[in-house]
């Protein structure tokens, strides 16, 4: 039996913790899709990027600053 289905590549990069600049954001998402934590760039609390805040959104976080306990790196 022929296999129609597409198979499409995708490139996996290592991501060491070591990288993070001091402008990015972080996703810490569990396999069931929850999100489990995130971090925040302190000088980008009051004014994160508009693709952050839809990222956000979807959890149901509609303003950062009301989080009690906010993860900065």
């Amino acid at each position: 039996m022929a296999n129609n289905a597409q198979s499409d590549v995708v490139s996996i990069e290592e991501y060491e913790t070591n990288e993070l600049e001091a402008d990015d954001f972080g996703f810490v998402i569990g396999p069931d899709g929850e999100l489990k934590s995130f971090m925040i760039p302190e000088h980008l609390m009051t004014d994160p990027p508009e693709e952050v805040l839809a990222i956000l959104s979807i959890y149901g976080i509609d303003d950062i600053t009301t989080l009690t306990n906010p993860t900065i790196h």
